[in-house]
């Protein structure tokens, strides 16, 4: 009798906790989601796309060479006066430097004289026209000093000519300029310097930087992947969380031997200037594989224990947690080698918020 009972008392007691757990595992598998608690969530159905790789890229902004002008002495002296320094904005009106100048002053000179020379010709032509108006001069006389007139004329001019291109003032001073309104890139001259006009190395680089391109290294390996009219996606180390939108403009054909690239540019317009010379930036770019997958938004995968999940709705009781394997990834998309078919539902907002409540 003592035995029944025992059994009877055992049975109950595994029935019940049978019964326990079957409500356990129905109420965890029947997990239910307020309408508040879903607020705010979306989803987006998988679907079938061309799979495209990413392509990292490193690159510098680097000013347009049809923008840039190198400034050369065209006569020596003395610095006694330099006016910008290295990322200054010039413009066409103020000099660069000023130079005391021997040549600038023999200009001076020949031009005094060749003034002198105008008037006194000048004066000539006159009285020869005057005496030839009363018979006491002949036409041949009238005729050469209307010929002296002529050459002092063009020589004169052709010494203002060159005053206006040497830029040179008054008491043999030379002044250079630059010949185009932009920013100082490189300075190589210093107060009290001697410059000579045989000189092979500039003095200023100047350049404008309303438009700069940026010029990205493509690894031998990335060659084919890399084709003109291609997006990329620029961020700036200096600014990391603006992204530029560019397109490949030109690529060039020769590789470095040392680095073993090619160089991509990419030109932008640079309003306000942000886009500095010599700026570090990375840049990403989409290529074709030629191949398609079933894929899903990127911000709807959930990494844990070194696994790749994704929460996928059916209803509000039938949210399923599921493990894929995910082939490659871009910024916007996940493509999924297995574990998801196109058209199911991925929860794409608050998924990590889903996945904790469900699997804690």
């Amino acid at each position: 009798m003592k035995y029944n009972m025992f059994f009877i008392g055992t049975v109950c007691s595994l029935m019940f906790v049978s019964c326990s757990s079957e409500k356990q595992e129905e109420k965890k598998g029947k997990f239910t989601f307020t309408d508040d608690q879903l607020k705010g969530i979306e989803y987006s159905a998988s679907e079938i796309r061309p799979v495209m790789g990413e392509l990292s890229l490193n690159g510098k902004v680097v000013p347009d060479e049809n923008n840039l002008v190198n400034v050369y002495p065209m006569i020596g002296g003395k610095v006694i006066d330099v006016n910008f320094e290295i990322g200054d904005l010039v413009d066409l009106d103020k000099p660069l430097i000023t130079l005391n100048s021997g040549e600038a002053r023999e200009f001076e000179k020949e031009y005094l004289a060749a003034q002198d020379e105008y008037e006194l010709a000048k004066k000539g032509y006159e009285i020869q026209l005057e005496l030839n108006k009363s018979k006491f001069s002949s036409a041949r006389e009238l005729a050469y000093a209307k010929k002296d007139l002529e050459i002092a004329k063009a020589e004169l001019a052709r010494l203002k000519e060159v005053y206006k291109v040497y830029s040179i003032t008054e008491g043999g001073k030379y002044v250079i300029k630059s010949p185009v309104a932009g920013f100082i890139l490189e300075k190589k001259v210093g107060p009290n310097m001697q410059i000579r006009s045989d000189a092979n190395d500039y003095l200023f680089s100047v350049a404008r930087l309303d438009e700069v391109f940026i010029a990205f290294d493509i690894y031998e390996k990335d060659i084919s992947k890399v084709k003109k009219g291609q997006s990329i996606r620029i961020q700036l180390l200096s600014n990391p969380d603006s992204t530029i939108v560019g397109t490949v403009k030109r690529i060039e054909n020769m590789i470095d031997p040392e680095t073993r690239t090619i160089k991509a540019r990419v030109y932008l317009k640079n309003p306000g200037y942000g886009l500095k010379p010599h700026m570090f930036c990375t840049g990403k770019l989409l290529y074709s594989t030629n191949s398609e997958m079933v894929s899903v938004n990127k911000k709807a995968l959930i990494f844990d224990k070194n696994k790749y999940f994704l929460m996928i709705y059916h209803s509000k009781t039938n949210i399923e947690t599921r493990q894929v394997e995910v082939y490659s990834s871009t910024d916007e998309f996940a493509y999924i080698s297995s574990g998801l078919s196109p058209g199911e539902k991925v929860i794409t907002t608050k998924q990590m918020y889903i996945y904790d409540a469900l699997n804690d």
